[in-house]
């Protein structure tokens, strides 16, 4: 059992216990990474420095997300940084979520839905989400993450996930400046509390 405690502090976060088994299909990668890349290949620093981006936004809630495509037009747009690397986070009642590899059965070992929520009666809540550009370009992003917040909840972190597990989540496209709308679905219905678009990883972060 390979066991790791994930320090995730950059979004006021509590401890996330991590426990991969060596038989897993995953656990041979991932005793190979660092434990950062373990999580989401991002270094992701103090709560002090993550406020100071003006990047960071809440998208207030709840919000009720089912099988359907919703559309959520922003009164704001979400601005891009360029030189750093970004996430939206899905938060939930940790109460009614859990990570969806805390289980010990095949599903909670698929690379696909690792990152992925279990309800309380156990079934697999996946959320999917596409942001639109103020260019009309539609970028999909997946669960990178799964983060427990000292002020409670807990998220599924939402990015462009990268083909080697171990690099951080690529560069939005060029021309792309800020964000004008999301789309986004669940294969369950569940109702997020609010949504955070964040800064994850800066070089300022690092001094």
């Amino acid at each position: 059992m390979y066991d790791r405690t994930w320090p995730a502090r950059g979004l006021c976060g509590r401890p996330v216990r991590f426990d991969v088994s060596a038989n897993s299909r995953w656990g041979r990668e991932m005793r190979l990474l660092p434990l950062i890349t373990l999580a989401i290949g991002l270094n992701i620093q103090g709560c002090e420095a993550q406020n100071d981006f003006q990047e960071n936004q809440k998208i207030p809630g709840p919000i009720t997300i089912g099988p359907q495509w919703q559309v959520l037009e922003l009164d704001e747009p979400l601005k891009i940084n360029r030189e750093g690397v970004q996430g939206l986070h899905i938060v939930v009642d940790s109460d009614e979520f859990s990570s969806n590899f805390n289980y010990g059965d095949d599903l909670s070992n698929d690379p696909d839905h690792y990152f992925d929520l279990r309800n309380e009666s156990g079934e697999l809540v996946a959320p999917e989400v596409v942001v639109v550009a103020q260019d009309g370009t539609e970028i999909e992003l997946t669960p990178i993450s799964n983060i427990g917040l000292y002020e409670g909840g807990l998220t599924v972190g939402m990015g462009m996930r990268a083909e080697d597990i171990r690099l951080p989540s690529p560069p939005f496209p060029e021309g792309v400046e800020r964000l004008t709308s999301l789309r986004v679905k669940s294969n369950v219905p569940f109702t997020a509390e609010y949504l955070w678009w964040l800064v994850e990883h800066h070089p300022d972060m690092l001094h």
